[in-house]
């Protein structure tokens, strides 16, 4: 007979939209629910090339022969996470590109009715923002190379309530989110100043439902899922406050522990001097100066939400006030191609509420995109460092930790973004103290022309000529000899969860569609490792062999299939089954 393999297909698809920030309609929310949140400030509208492949975007799982019996209980699971893509350039000592996006975060949502839910996970701030991840049919969702620090998320399905959370990613490690709309808790609250006053018409968005308070400060929420939830107030005069509270599921969640006290705000007026570098305006970033608190004050999140001010867009010689800002010491870093300025603390507690940045020149790095010889207009040039994590906590001076105190974003001296003018020119800061070899690509309106290379520390100039995009094709294909019945397989790919299939005896399972490059992989049964993780080069057609244990081929009994709660499928003819 021959052998119709199963089939992983890992589909490239289009890279336009999948870094737009948007916020989802209130579908599935309850009559007369407020909307989300006003939106964070936008990313970029398209994900280079590079990042995206590197996330292995969607796939699909089918069985070549349909349906197939088997007596083994428990499906077979296989991890495969890309290490680093061939297309990407190398260079001994320096870091893969993408490196530093090794936090994994994994879950399942849940509907009222307590069965999964094809639902949405949508990062809309932090160094994540744009990324998305789609829960399979059981509701189950993952990605094993996301940015560590704070992220905030927006969780969307059918018939649910939604919810908007704050998630904690740490290098190297796993982070769970799991939501439940079966069992919402009721939520009573007040918004107070800081002498107890209640504040009316305050906006409140509780797990990102929006109310407003009543003529005493307070306000109702009437349903909201179950668990830590992000809570953020905003009103005329005082500054912008968060909170991340616990509430537990069937319940009523009383005002006393869902009473905010807001602090009068703060204004700051900045101005840039020296119109150096550029073309365009100044990012300024603005942040909690941890150097004016101590112990664990300095290391934990503080309760003002700057990634809803940040990044602020200034003009050299024209001033802007920056509002709902808390009274206390805030730093301010401020980034503009081909300049920089010393990053400058003010205490907005004290009398003080003007500031004045001087920019001075810094190296560049400048250059030109094209194709076919010819100037490429618009195209997206992105320059950043192999390691983004390691850059952002050099220029940044601190440990890991430091990413968990804000929601930041991507900030440039690990990564910056601009577009090519008429005549296809560029120019960046090269920040090369903080990574001295850093990767450069461009790519055009399109999507379907790249380049890609490193840049030296003494390169100052760089010509990069768009070609068609090729990651090349591989497929691993994997055999399990010995088999004599159906075997469910359980494929994970780049951390993401991949409908469960069941492979016929006569199948050896076939991933197609693979980006070329080192591939990490892990087999497991049951918790019990079938294969250690270890490194596979996948270029064209790889193929290994896997030894089963006997419960693989041999299946559980009827009285295991009894205990997990399952009918016993008595119609499969197998030698060997245990009865």
């Amino acid at each position: 007979m021959s052998k119709k393999p199963l089939l992983i297909t890992l589909l490239l698809v289009p890279l336009a939209g999948l870094g737009a920030l948007v916020f989802l309609s209130d579908g599935g929310r309850p009559a007369g629910a407020a909307p989300a949140p006003p939106p964070e400030p936008e990313p970029v509208a398209e994900a280079p090339v590079a990042e995206v492949l590197l996330r292995q975007p969607e796939a699909f799982v089918r069985a070549a022969n349909g349906v197939t019996g088997t007596t083994v209980l428990w499906p077979l699971k296989v991890e495969l996470e890309l290490v680093e893509a061939s297309f990407l350039p190398h260079q001994e000592g320096v870091p893969a590109v993408g490196s530093g996006a090794n936090a994994r975060l994994s879950g399942t949502i849940s509907g009222v009715d307590e069965r999964g839910v094809a639902a949405e996970i949508r990062f809309v701030a932090g160094a994540n923002a744009g990324r998305v991840l789609r829960c399979d049919a059981d509701g189950r969702f993952g990605a094993a190379d996301l940015y560590p620090g704070l992220s905030v998320v927006e969780v969307r399905g059918p018939g649910t309530l939604g919810s908007r959370r704050e998630v904690r990613l740490r290098r190297g490690q796993d982070q769970l989110l799991n939501i439940g709309y079966g069992r919402p808790g009721q939520v009573f609250g007040r918004v107070q100043d800081q002498k107890g006053n209640g504040l009316a018409n305050a906006q409140v968005w509780v797990d990102g439902t929006r109310v407003l308070t009543d003529t005493e400060g307070g306000f109702y929420v009437a349903a909201v899922a179950a668990g830590p939830v992000l809570c953020e107030v905003e009103q005329d005069g005082f500054a912008l406050y968060q909170e991340q509270v616990w509430i537990a599921g069937g319940t009523v969640t009383p005002q006393e522990r869902m009473t905010f006290t807001l602090a009068p705000a703060s204004e700051l007026r900045v101005a840039v001097h020296g119109n150096v570098g550029g073309p365009g305006p100044v990012q300024l970033y603005l942040l909690s100066d941890r150097k004016a608190f101590s112990g664990a004050q300095a290391q934990r999140n503080m309760s003002f939400p700057w990634h809803r001010i940040n990044p602020v867009e200034v003009q050299p010689g024209v001033p802007v006030t920056i509002g709902k800002l808390p009274p206390e010491v805030v730093r301010v870093h401020a980034f503009r191609p081909g300049a920089r300025a010393p990053a400058k603390a003010v205490n907005l507690a004290g009398n003080l509420r003007d500031l004045v940045i001087d920019l001075e020149p810094a190296p560049a790095l400048t250059g030109r995109v094209l194709a076919e010889g010819e100037p490429v207009a618009d195209a997206t040039v992105r320059l950043e460092a192999p390691d983004r994590v390691r850059a952002t906590l050099g220029y940044f001076t601190e440990a890991a930790y430091f990413l968990e105190t804000a929601v930041l974003p991507n900030l440039p001296p690990g990564m910056q973004e601009v577009k090519t003018g008429s005549d296809g020119r560029f120019s960046l800061s090269s920040w090369s103290e903080v990574s001295p070899v850093r990767f450069i690509e461009a790519r055009d309106l399109t999507g379907s022309s790249w380049a890609g290379r490193l840049v030296q520390p003494d390169e100052s100039e760089v010509e990069l000529e768009l070609h068609p995009i090729d990651v090349g094709e591989a497929t691993l294909v994997v055999r399990f000899p010995g088999r004599h019945q159906g075997l469910p397989i359980e494929a994970w790919i780049g951390g993401s969860p991949r409908a469960t299939q069941v492979l016929a005896s006569d199948q050896d399972l076939e991933i197609e569609g693979l980006v070329a490059g080192r591939w990490r992989m892990k087999v497991t049964w049951r918790a019990q490792v079938i294969r250690p993780e270890e490194e596979v080069q996948v270029d064209g057609q790889e193929e290994i062999e896997i030894a089963l244990p006997p419960e693989c081929i041999d299946g559980q009994s009827e009285e295991q299939w009894r205990r997990a709660g399952k009918e016993y499928p008595h119609d499969i003819e197998t030698a060997g089954t245990p009865r």
